[in-house]
């Protein structure tokens, strides 16, 4: 009996030609390359800025490195726009909620939890992202 290949990867996985050509997986890997490829995805999204890309001038988050207020308006103005851009260029995943999460130790730490379902061939599996910012590159890392 044949086994179903199914074609993997995001839309920028596929453009990239470092990656490996094979792009089909059996359906019993199919759920944990889904779930990487979602996370990769998202790891690139976050880590662009809007007004970056001609094609796409929202893709990615705002830059906040001006932004004046408390610390919890700008926790609650980050967690909104990381929920509207996943909400925007990644179908595959829907947001329930975006916390900030305080690190008692590292308190510069910005630490998001994201929570939601991701959609994998007609089925839903509920997901935990941890969403951090390394503070030595300014970059998000996904968990």
């Amino acid at each position: 009996m044949a086994q179903n290949r199914i074609i993997q990867g995001s839309f920028f996985e596929r453009l990239d030609s470092k990656l490996p050509q094979k792009r089909s997986v059996d359906e019993s890997h199919y759920l944990s390359r889904t779930v990487e490829s979602v996370k990769n995805n998202l790891q690139w999204m976050l880590n662009s800025r809007q007004g970056c890309s001609q094609s796409a001038p929202d893709l990615g988050l705002d830059d906040f490195n001006d932004s004046v207020g408390g610390i919890t308006d700008f926790t609650i103005k980050i967690s909104q726009n990381i929920k509207q851009t996943i909400k925007q260029y990644e179908p595959r995943i829907k947001i329930h909620t975006v916390n900030f999460v305080p690190n008692k130790d590292d308190p510069m730490k910005l630490s998001f939890r994201i929570e939601g379902t991701l959609l994998i061939k007609y089925q839903k599996k509920d997901v935990l992202i941890e969403l951090v910012l390394n503070g030595l590159n300014k970059h998000y890392k996904i968990y």
